[in-house]
C-alpha cells in the first residue's frame, strides 16, 4: 500500500490556507475559499495572540501503554513535536481547545490551530462551528447548531489517501455537531445561569478503530467529564480499544457524554424560572384590586353636583382632599375653611386695602364633597377613628410595587423561557440527526459487519438518547405551561396598570375640573378688581391734572414773587423791632423807607394843593439796586431749580460716551476712508 504521508507533509507546510488545503473533502472549492477567508477575518476574535496564555491539550491512549496519556502544547514548536514522531496515531485521541468564558478568544493562537487542523484533517464544516466562538460584546450567532457528515466507506478510494506510517487506512467517517447546554455561573458575585455551547469534530477510522475527537468549548466542563469517563467507564478504557468493535462502542459512550451534559442542568434551570416567575404572579394575583376600587369609586351624585354648580356658588363646593397635583402629593391637603381664609386674604390684598367689602354673608356650615367615595370627608365623631385612618391612606400605595421594572421582569423571564424551549429544541434535533446518521452506518453495506453484530451497543445507544430526548420534550412541555401562566399573569399585570392609570385619570379628570371652577371664580373676582382699579385710575388722573394745575400757579406766584421781593426790599424798609415801637411813632413815620419818599416831593407848605415834582434822579438810583438785584434772584432760582436736571442729564450723556468710546469706530461709521487706509498701514 503506498504510503501518502507526503500529502499530510505539504498540508501542513500550507496549514496557513486551512481549509483549502485538505486533500480529502466533498465541500466545494468556492466554499473552502469562503471558510479559509472568514478565518482569517475573525482571528483576531478567535484566537488569543499573547503567546503566553496558548495551549493545546491532548488526552490520548496509544497503543502499548496502559491508560490514557494527557499532554499540553504551549508553542507550535511542541505541537509539532508532538505530532511528527515517528508513530503511528492513537487509538483514541482528544484534543481540547479551550477560552476563558464564552465570549473571549480561545487559548490558542491560529497558527497553532490551523497546524491541527491540517495534521489532523479536520473537515471544512468545522469553521460554521468554530466562529461561533471567539471575543465579542453579544452573544455570536443565536444559539445555532449543525451537524455535518462526510463518509470515506469505499475501500476502491481509500488507497489515494492511506498512510500507513500513521495508522489511517483512508476508509473512515466523519462528522462535527454542537451542542448548548446550562451551567451555574457567578455574575457579580451571585448566583445565575449561563448557556455554553461546545463543538465537536469525531472521525473514526473502520479499519484500525483509530478515533479522532475535537472538542472547543468555553471551559474545561467536557474536557473534565471526558476524563473523569476514560478513567471510570469499562467501554473507554485503554484495554478495551484493543479492537475495532471496542473502539466503536467507546465512540458511541463519548457521544453520550456530551449528550448527557448538555441535558443535565436543564431542569434546574427551568425551575429557577419558574420560582422567579410564580413570586411575580402571586404578588399579581393577590393584588387588592376590589380594595382599591371601593376606595377610588367615583361618587356620581356629588360629581354631577360639582359639575352643575355656577361659578359664583364655587366657593361652596370644595374638595379638599383632590389636590392641585395628585403626583405631587395627595396627603398635604387643607380644609374649606382654609382654602376660603386663603383666598379671602388674596382677594384683599390684590384690590387694596382702600377697597373694602360692603357685606359680607356669613359662612354656611357645609361637608365638601368630594367625587372620589373613599376620599369623602363626614363631621368628625369618636366612633370614627380607625375608619378616617384608613381613610387618609392613599390608595395608590397597595399598587406601588406594580411598576414597569416589574414587567420587564417578567418579559426577562418569557425571554429566557422562549430562549431554553429553543436551545432544547435544537439540542434534540441534533441528536436525532446524531442517532439517524448512526443508524444509516449500519445500514450501509460498505459498513463492517464486524461492528454490525455488535449492533446491542447501538440499541444502547439509540435508547439513551431517546430517552434524553424525550426529557427535553418534557421540559419543553413544562416550559409551554409556564409560556400560558406567564401569558395570563403578564395580562393580569397590565390590567392592574391600566386600571392604576384610569384610576389616576379619573382623578386628574375630577382636580382639573374643580381647578377650573376655582380658576373661572378667581377670574370673576379679578375683573371686579379690574373695574375698581380702572375707577381708582380715573380718581387719581383727575387729581394728578388738579395738580399739575396748581403746581403751575404756585410756578407763577413764585415767579411773581421773585420778581418784587427785590424792589420791596429795597423800597421799604425793615420795621423796628416790637419791643422798640414805643420809643417814638414819629422816627417810625419818618424812616419807614430804605430811600425816604424822595421820588415824588411836594410843597411843605401847602402839600394839598400843590403839584408833585418828579425826582429822576432818585428813581435812577433806586433802579440801579433793584433791578440788578432782582435779575440776581430770579438768576439764583433758576440755577436752584435747573441744576440737578443738568447733572443728572450730563451723566447720562457721559455714560453713552463711555459704551459708545469702547467701541472701535468703524464700527460706529464715524471713521473716513484715510483713517481706514492708515489703520490698513
Amino acid at each position: 500500500m503506498i504510503d501518502h504521508y507526503g500529502k499530510i507533509e505539504a498540508a501542513c507546510g500550507l496549514a496557513n490556507t486551512w481549509p483549502t488545503n485538505l486533500f480529502r473533502s466533498k465541500t466545494f472549492r468556492r466554499e473552502l475559499n469562503s471558510y479559509r477567508d472568514q478565518i482569517h477575518q475573525e482571528h483576531k476574535c478567535l484566537f488569543d495572540s499573547n503567546p503566553r496564555s496558548t495551549l493545546v491539550e491532548f488526552l490520548e491512549a496509544v497503543n502499548g501503554q496502559d491508560g490514557y496519556v494527557s499532554k499540553e502544547c504551549d508553542s507550535l514548536s511542541t505541537l509539532k513535536d508532538h505530532f511528527q514522531v515517528n508513530r503511528k496515531d492513537p487509538k483514541c485521541r482528544h484534543v481540547f481547545f479551550e477560552a476563558d468564558h464564552s465570549r473571549a478568544p480561545l487559548y490558542c493562537s491560529k497558527e497553532m490551530f490551523l497546524f491541527t487542523m491540517s495534521f489532523l484533517q479536520v473537515m471544512a464544516p468545522f469553521v460554521d462551528l468554530l466562529l461561533g466562538f471567539g471575543k465579542s460584546r453579544s452573544r455570536k450567532e443565536f444559539h445555532y447548531t449543525s451537524f455535518r457528515h462526510e463518509n470515506y466507506l469505499a475501500a476502491s478510494q481509500a488507497q489515494s489517501f492511506a498512510s500507513p506510517r500513521l495508522g489511517r487506512s483512508g476508509q473512515e467517517v466523519r462528522h462535527c455537531y454542537n451542542l448548548w447546554g446550562v451551567e451555574k455561573t457567578v455574575i457579580d458575585d451571585s448566583p445565575g445561569w449561563s448557556i455554553r455551547q461546545t463543538a465537536i469534530f469525531h472521525s473514526f477510522d473502520i479499519v484500525s478503530g483509530q478515533a479522532l475527537w475535537v472538542n472547543i468549548s468555553a471551559n474545561d466542563e467536557i474536557k473534565s467529564r471526558i476524563t473523569d469517563a476514560v478513567a471510570s467507564c469499562e467501554e473507554l478504557q485503554a484495554e478495551s480499544l484493543m479492537d475495532l468493535e471496542g473502539s466503536f462502542l467507546a465512540t458511541l459512550k463519548t457521544h453520550l457524554v456530551a449528550f448527557e451534559w448538555c441535558l443535565e442542568n436543564w431542569r434546574q434551570y427551568i425551575t429557577y424560572l419558574e420560582k422567579m416567575l410564580r413570586n411575580i404572579i402571586d404578588e399579581v394575583e393577590q393584588a387588592p384590586v376590589e380594595e382599591v376600587e371601593r376606595s377610588l369609586a367615583l361618587d356620581t351624585k356629588g360629581l354631577l353636583r360639582s359639575l352643575t354648580a355656577p361659578a359664583e356658588n364655587f366657593s361652596q363646593l370644595s374638595s379638599p382632599t383632590i389636590p392641585t397635583s395628585p403626583i405631587l402629593s395627595r396627603h398635604n391637603t387643607m380644609n374649606s375653611a382654609s382654602i376660603s381664609r386663603l383666598k379671602e386674604r388674596t382677594f384683599t390684598n390684590l384690590t387694596g386695602a382702600t377697597i373694602q367689602s360692603t357685606s359680607r354673608a356669613p359662612p354656611r356650615a357645609t361637608v365638601p364633597t368630594s367625587p372620589i367615595i373613599g376620599h369623602t370627608q363626614s363631621p368628625p365623631s369618636a366612633k370614627q377613628g380607625k375608619h378616617r385612618a384608613d381613610q387618609n391612606r392613599d390608595p395608590f400605595d397597595l399598587l406601588k410595587s406594580f411598576s414597569l421594572d416589574k414587567l420587564q421582569e417578567l418579559n426577562g423571564i418569557g425571554a429566557d423561557l422562549h430562549t431554553a424551549s429553543l436551545v432544547m429544541k435544537l439540542d434534540s434535533e441534533v441528536l436525532i440527526n446524531v442517532l439517524e446518521y448512526y443508524e444509516g452506518l449500519f445500514a450501509a453495506d460498505e459498513f463492517p459487519e464486524r461492528i454490525k453484530l455488535r449492533r446491542q451497543g447501538l440499541v444502547e445507544f439509540t435508547q439513551r438518547t431517546n430517552s434524553i430526548v424525550r426529557c427535553f420534550e418534557m421540559e419543553r412541555a413544562r416550559i409551554a405551561t409556564l409560556m400560558l401562566l406567564l401569558h395570563d399573569g403578564k395580562g393580569l399585570f397590565e390590567h392592574i396598570l391600566q386600571f392604576r392609570n384610569l384610576e389616576q385619570g379619573k382623578l386628574f379628570n375630577a382636580n382639573a375640573h374643580l381647578n377650573q371652577q376655582r380658576m373661572e371664580k378667581f377670574t370673576a373676582d379679578m375683573h371686579s378688581s379690574t373695574l375698581t382699579m380702572e375707577k381708582v385710575t380715573v380718581s387719581m388722573h383727575t387729581i394728578a391734572e388738579k395738580t399739575e394745575k396748581e403746581t403751575a400757579s404756585m410756578h407763577i406766584i413764585t415767579l411773581v414773587t421773585l420778581v418784587f421781593l427785590p424792589g420791596t426790599f429795597v423800597a421799604v424798609r425793615l420795621g423796628l423791632p416790637t419791643m422798640l415801637a414805643w420809643i417814638s411813632t414819629t422816627i417810625l413815620t419818618f424812616n419807614q423807607t430804605f430811600f425816604g419818599s424822595g421820588l415824588f416831593q411836594w410843597d411843605d407848605q401847602n402839600p394839598l394843593t400843590s403839584t408833585p415834582i418828579w425826582k429822576g434822579d432818585f428813581f435812577l438810583l433806586f433802579a440801579k439796586i433793584c433791578f440788578p438785584l432782582m435779575a440776581a434772584t430770579i438768576l439764583i432760582w433758576l440755577l436752584a431749580y435747573y441744576w440737578p436736571h443738568w447733572r443728572a442729564y450730563r451723566r447720562r450723556q457721559r455714560s453713552a460716551d463711555e459704551e459708545q468710546g469702547g467701541k472701535d469706530p468703524e464700527e460706529l461709521g464715524l471713521m473716513d476712508d484715510g483713517d481706514r487706509q492708515a489703520k490698513l498701514k
